[in-house]
């Protein structure tokens, strides 16, 4: 396998965004999204399991998203927000802590309340992982998910990410591996 390589220019949104079923796009974030994405700072759910600012303000969280383009342009992370077709916030979907000697990323999810239990964390993940495999060049995503989180492995596995060896002291490992003539 050949180490895969960041882009000159950091790392690119998908061009055309991602769209899929149930209406769903992933975009860049915008400043306009930042009322939402304080809201889903202070859900206790999305607080429980990620690390959100102790002060979870439309500030902070304009200040985030801001900070987007660094995170791209060195390689750290790749966010996307996912909305309806009104445009609504409804999560987020995302990359980081690129290997790229294993050609490897993390990839992660959430959504707000309004929208769980509705396919769109499955969806905006299948997405993502198939413009990561075969749009950036990755050949493996692995998703980290505490053994407490019964419904993010549902999503994991409707995105078609398998267990990898079982629960690993508090997370459980998935992965999808894009199929390559010669291999990855």
């Amino acid at each position: 396998m050949s180490a895969w390589r960041l882009p000159p220019d950091g790392l690119p949104f998908p061009d055309p965004p991602l769209v899929g079923d149930p209406g769903i796009l992933l975009r860049p974030w915008a400043i306009g999204d930042a009322p939402a994405l304080a809201t889903a700072w202070v859900d206790p759910e999305i607080a429980r399991r990620l690390p959100v600012p102790d002060d979870p303000t439309v500030e902070r969280a304009a200040h985030w998203i801001a900070g987007g383009a660094k995170r791209r342009r060195l390689g750290l992370a790749l966010d996307l927000v996912v909305v309806d077709a009104d445009d609504r916030v409804l999560g987020e979907v995302g990359l980081s802590s690129f290997d790229a000697d294993r050609a490897a990323a993390l990839i992660g999810w959430w959504t707000m309340a309004s929208a769980r239990g509705r396919g769109v964390a499955s969806a905006a993940a299948r997405l993502l992982t198939n413009w990561a495999h075969n749009g950036l060049g990755l050949c493996v995503l692995v998703a980290q998910i505490g053994p407490d989180n019964p419904a993010s492995v549902q999503v994991a596995e409707r995105a078609g990410f398998r267990e990898l060896s079982g629960r690993t002291g508090a997370w459980v490992a998935n992965i999808a591996e894009r199929a390559l003539p010669g291999g990855c």
